[in-house]
């Protein structure tokens, strides 16, 4: 049995960069607020601490890119040390399998597809049974290809 049996994508992402976030659990709150309120469905989620702050990125569809420009606007009036940057020439692979919450070895294999075709990994986030990636756009056909052709999809 594959350990993946899925592999789905999306091309019509925004992915969204927040930097100088203050290490607060409150304060990241309030960022999630200000969008929620703005009713931006968020999709992937995933933050890096570093020294002093930490960076926040999410994604969302291209649909809601007028309802996030608002919330985006909300969150620098909130937090005006905050700095936003907005990517739409990306998309999401998403690959998922009930066998890859015990098999080994997966997330190695599936950086090393789109490593060997030097395609950029932008932001990861994983459960136990689904990787995403946020590529570039112009990647996305070719790791579709790949993946499927190593799992044999």
């Amino acid at each position: 049995m594959n350990a993946i049996n899925q592999v789905e994508y999306d091309d019509k992402i925004i992915q969204v960069k927040l930097l100088n976030v203050e290490k607060n659990s409150l304060f990241v709150a309030d960022i999630f607020k200000d969008i929620s309120k703005n009713d931006v469905n968020i999709d992937m989620i995933s933050e890096v601490m570093l020294d002093d702050e930490m960076r926040i990125d999410f994604t969302c569809s291209q649909s809601d890119q007028d309802k996030l420009n608002k919330a985006l606007e909300d969150v620098k009036e909130d937090h005006p040390r905050i700095m936003v940057y907005q990517n739409r020439n990306v998309a999401k692979v998403k690959v998922q399998g009930e066998g890859m919450a015990n098999e080994v070895g997966v997330a190695a294999n599936i950086f090393d597809i789109l490593g060997k075709h030097q395609i950029p990994i932008l932001q990861i986030t994983t459960s136990e049974i689904s990787i995403s990636c946020v590529i570039p756009n112009d990647f996305m056909n070719l790791a579709i290809k790949e993946i499927k052709e190593a799992y044999h999809l």
